[in-house]
């Protein structure tokens, strides 16, 4: 299930987000400041970013997934003690079938860093390949240079 984030989310957050593969692998800051972050995830929601909290039944946060509306481009970060149960590569496609289906996105893009092959190989599952455009250089949540390969997801075509 994805679901804005709650302040009640708070002490769950740096479980999930102060781990040095997510400041490695994304621009998610180390060290983690929950209540910056949430201020961010606001923040970010004004400027067209939609960060959705992970979820199971229980409600408990497990990780994030994030759409930049105008671009297409998804991202999705699931805290170290939730991986390895398909919960990344579910709410990728989640994201991925609801921007389709509900947003009439025909293309969407994901940043992957490269080297990063348990992300390469949910981009896989959800559908996504990599492309062959230039690798980009940004900064990651250390404020270190990374490289990241653009991965596509291109609807399929429909007869009809």
């Amino acid at each position: 299930m994805l679901r804005d984030w709650l302040d009640a989310d708070l002490p769950h957050m740096p479980g999930l987000f102060d781990a040095p593969d997510i400041a490695a692998n994304t621009d998610i800051p180390s060290p983690f400041d929950a209540d910056a972050f949430l201020v961010r995830i606001r923040r970010r929601r004004a400027q067209g970013i939609v960060d959705l909290a992970v979820t199971r039944d229980d409600g408990e946060p497990r990780g994030l997934v994030a759409l930049h509306v105008a671009s297409g481009v998804l991202g999705y970060a699931i805290g170290p003690a939730h991986r390895g149960r398909g919960l990344a590569s579910r709410s990728l496609r989640l994201m991925t079938t609801f921007c389709h289906e509900e947003l009439g996105f025909t293309r969407l893009r994901l940043s992957i860093v490269q080297g990063n092959v348990p992300s390469q190989r949910v981009a896989e599952s959800a559908g996504y390949v990599r492309g062959d455009d230039d690798v980009v250089e940004r900064t990651n949540g250390l404020g270190q240079p990374k490289l990241l390969e653009t991965w596509h997801w291109i609807a399929p075509v429909t007869s009809g």
